[in-house]
């Protein structure tokens, strides 16, 4: 027997190993210089906005107790399940909440200050070694998975919150609460970072405007709030905002397979965050539809293989998403009853509501009620308390809000501003014309937003008696406030609109701030 042979047989099958390892390794160190030349070819201005919007929505984070934001309690149970057990809830019939979670809101009474603004919850010493008490000896962090009112919704944000969940050095919940809560955070200032994007996009030239368009929304207090809570919908917003600036920047530049495959990929991030973005899908559809038949009259292959690359990227983890969902996870259905549940022509009692009935509702939540119209759902029209205020602030779980002349005050600077916008949209009238097609599709997109909202909305109102409609449901397009701002900057002339701009960050600075002060009176007062 040749001694060569032992070693040719340990050393040979190594080789291939070997150059695997080297060739991951090279990848992974090449993975953070690609990253930090991506990060460069951001404007300075853009990475300071990102900066300021994480750092507040942070502050913002350690400002609102545990568990304040709307739902926040569902969302971590959510993730905590799937921290723990490595799937999404079953959605069986069972209490919702691991013990640790439960033994925990009950220390905080949070079942008790929630609705109440009077209460306050945890302050004293004493209340918090009563806490602290309790919370070692309920450490059980699996429930069963119980059904809440995020179950039904997809895995994608809640796996990543299982992320800074098991890198949290305290296994306490609370611990790991805050956390989590950072990368919401991390979340809202990528949004504000895509709002940046946008406005750039949409006005070039104009580099004052940039700024202005992400800060104004870096401190609008409605968004900040959601942002400070662990909390689905930053992932949503995250996705949509980037979605929009990628049409927008593919309809200026053309459609190749690298751009479709960025659209595909945001769109199955959206559809992986939140069941709502399938009301996007329609005019998503539309405006690549739009972008193949604009590409086609230059390069038919790059437009069949954007087209197709970006049908792919997007549909290819949801319906993996949707077979897991079926089979392995054994959830209800391939959308886990979010379609379902939306959708449903029968509300609690089983009375049917006719699409009559949803017509009527869905249009009068936006606009006045016209006279032939058969069904009055509100005494007055809802618009703007319910979305105008709403946006203002209305903060904690709807519980609490500015005094009544912050609302007044907010109307009236909504009208100038609608005027000064309305100003400078007639002056580059010419202009705009060649990006009216996808802002149709915008339109679209954003239709079947509103659409879904209130056709859920009346259903759920139904059935319970409850509001279901709430302004941050819209922030999916929240690029088009910070482009509304700019607008209206604008509208003063190119001499005073940096001025104009500057003043209107400076107020939604000290709205934001209001905002915190207003929400530390709340719980610490």
């Amino acid at each position: 027997m040749s001694s060569a042979g032992p070693a040719e047989s340990l050393t040979g099958p190594l080789v291939p190993q070997r150059r695997w390892r080297v060739a991951l390794a090279a990848r992974s160190r090449r993975a953070p210089a690609w990253l930090l030349s991506q990060a460069r070819r951001v404007p300075a201005a853009g990475r300071a906005c990102f900066l300021i919007a994480f750092v507040n929505a942070a502050i913002w984070g350690f400002v609102v107790p545990p568990f304040q934001v709307p739902d926040e309690v569902a969302h971590f149970g959510y993730a905590q399940y799937l921290a723990e057990t490595g799937k999404p809830p079953p959605q069986s019939v069972a209490p919702p909440y691991s013990p640790e979670e439960q033994t925990t809101l009950e220390a905080l009474d949070f079942f008790t200050v929630i609705g109440r603004p009077h209460l306050r919850g945890i302050l004293t010493p004493a209340e918090d070694r009563r806490l602290r008490s309790i919370q070692a000896a309920n450490r059980n962090p699996v429930g069963p998975g119980g059904v809440t009112s995020v179950t039904n919704q997809p895995p994608l944000y809640y796996a990543l919150e299982a992320v800074p969940y098991w890198l949290s050095p305290s296994s306490n919940i609370l611990a790991r609460l805050a956390l989590m809560r950072l990368l919401s955070a991390l979340m809202a200032a990528g949004t504000v970072l895509g709002v940046f994007m946008f406005v750039r996009e949409l006005f070039p030239s104009t580099r004052w405007a940039w700024t202005v368009g992400a800060l104004v929304v870096a401190f609008q207090p409605t968004f900040d709030f959601i942002a400070a809570g662990v909390h689905a919908d930053n992932l949503l917003f995250l996705a949509s905002t980037w979605l929009l600036f990628t049409l927008l920047r593919t309809y200026r530049r053309g459609l190749t397979v690298r751009r479709g495959a960025a659209i595909g990929a945001l769109t199955a991030i959206g559809l992986l965050s939140k069941l709502t973005f399938i009301a996007l899908t329609p005019g998503i559809a539309l405006a690549l539809a739009l972008l193949v038949a604009r590409a086609w009259r230059s390069d038919r292959r790059v437009a069949w293989q954007g087209g197709l690359t970006c049908v792919a990227v997007a549909g290819v983890p949801f319906a993996i998403y949707a077979v897991l969902n079926e089979t392995a996870w054994h959830r209800g259905g391939p959308t886990a009853g979010g379609i379902a549940a939306a959708t449903a022509n029968v509300i609690v009692g089983g009375e049917p509501v006719s699409l009559n009935e949803s017509f009527d509702y869905i249009w009068q939540i936006y606009l006045p009620r016209l006279g032939f119209m058969h069904h009055r759902y509100f005494a007055h029209y809802p618009g703007w308390e319910l979305w105008l205020n709403g946006a203002i602030g209305h903060f904690g779980w709807l519980d609490y809000g500015f005094p009544k002349w912050v609302y007044e005050l907010g109307r009236y600077l909504f009208f100038a501003l609608s005027a000064l916008g309305l100003v400078t949209l007639y002056r580059v009238r010419r202009g705009l014309q060649t990006l009216a097609p996808i802002f149709f599709c915008f339109g679209v997109m954003a239709l079947g937003l509103l659409a879904a909202i209130g056709y859920t909305g009346i259903r759920y109102k139904l059935s319970t008696g409850h509001q279901f409609e709430q302004a941050r449901y819209l922030f999916p397009f929240i690029a088009m406030w910070g482009a509304f701002v700019v607008l209206a900057a604008k509208g003063v002339g190119r001499r005073w609109a940096p001025v104009l701009g500057g003043i209107l960050v400076v107020a939604a600075m000290a709205h934001g701030l209001f905002a915190e002060t207003l929400t530390i009176s709340r719980y610490y007062g």
